[in-house]
């Protein structure tokens, strides 16, 4: 066996595993974690046992996914907050995120995906949350922000931007953004105070668990694919 006969089976398995998590990142995108890893081996092309040998769970395959997508909406926020001053980073931001979040079924999941590294399970989403209050404060320095506002009423907006955008779909692809602009108007200055108080961040983690939870119960799917976890 000659050296370039060794080395074949290597690229033909990095080939396999590139496949493998091309194919995983677009079924995730497109069907959420209620997906199978059977969607996963036909739209890779290898057979359901090359993909446990590259994978042994969905839940690892899945999970790693959900880590990757929090970690791109994360720096969707990065790359707004270093927009120069006179640029509306809020609004840039939110533009972004709600695309971003109408190309991706899993949206809800990656801000509940639960790092399994972590001692004590906390969501991924500290992290986006952290950018989001730094967001805020752009906004309302801005202009762009009424001062009332924080960062889980931001999170619930775009929520039901994407809600309202998977229920158009069908109907008026284009409505997604006309609901965002609506939205966004309503969050500037000028209006009266909003009553009541804010989603704390625990009340915000509860809220986000319920309905990750609820989505995959619908969709006939098992908290997994590194959601939360009891």
């Amino acid at each position: 066996m000659t050296p370039a006969t060794r080395r074949a089976p290597r690229k033909d398995a990095q080939r396999n595993r590139e496949r493998i998590l091309e194919a995983a990142r677009e079924v995730v995108a497109e069907r959420g974690v209620a997906a199978k890893m059977e969607d996963v081996a036909a739209r890779a092309g290898v057979g359901i046992g090359t993909l446990y040998r590259f994978v042994p769970t969905k839940d690892a395959l899945f999970g790693g996914i959900l880590r990757e997508e929090a970690e791109r909406l994360a720096q969707l926020a990065e790359r707004a907050l270093a927009l120069p001053p006179g640029e509306s980073a809020f609004h840039a931001w939110m533009t972004e995120a709600a695309a971003w979040q109408g190309a991706n079924r899993a949206f809800i999941d990656v801000l509940v995906a639960r790092d399994p590294d972590e001692p004590v399970p906390r969501l991924l989403s500290q992290r986006l949350r952290g950018l989001l209050r730094d967001l805020v404060r752009r906004g309302q320095a801005d202009g762009d922000l009424r001062e009332d506002v924080s960062a889980s009423d931001v999170m619930m907006v775009l929520l039901a931007v994407g809600r309202i955008g998977e229920g158009t779909a069908a109907t008026h692809g284009a409505y997604a953004k006309r609901f965002l602009a609506l939205q966004l108007d309503a969050l500037a200055p000028g209006g009266t105070p909003l009553p009541g108080k804010a989603l704390t961040e625990r009340q915000l983690e509860l809220t986000l668990d319920a309905l990750a939870h609820s989505r995959r119960a619908a969709a006939g799917g098992r908290p997994r694919g590194g959601g939360p976890r009891a």
